[in-house]
């Protein structure tokens, strides 16, 4: 079997657990895309369907592809396996928990008319 066959049926099945993955959290979750108009939340969802859909049919097809799709869909692969990643930890330990108690820069009480050259 060609190299480049088994890394597109490698990516592409990542990719399928990764979009699978992060539309479970996204929808079993209370977050913001069960407030979105009905509209909107449908396309995304039927969007992620067919992402999935047509990685799952491209690994189990095993076709290889030309070598910018290879790369197209192991760029895929790895923004899905993140965004779940990314979801799986803010599920388990809320969106606080990225950032320190006080550390945001929009937290900042600084007065600006004191700095600069007129200061």
């Amino acid at each position: 079997m060609n190299p480049a066959t088994i890394i597109n049926a490698l990516a592409n099945g990542i990719l399928t657990a990764g979009v699978s993955a992060f539309m479970i959290m996204l929808y079993r979750s209370d977050g913001v895309v069960k407030r979105w108009p009905m509209t909107g939340s449908v396309l995304l969802k039927i969007s992620l369907v067919a992402t999935a859909s047509g990685a799952l049919f491209n690994c189990l097809t095993l076709s290889t592809p030309s070598i910018s799709e290879i790369v197209l869909n192991c760029g895929l692969a790895g923004v899905f396996a993140w965004a779940a990643a990314f979801h799986a930890k803010l599920l388990k330990d809320g969106p606080n928990s990225q950032h320190g108690a006080g550390n945001s820069d929009c937290d900042s009480e600084q007065d600006f008319r004191s700095e600069g050259p007129d200061a």
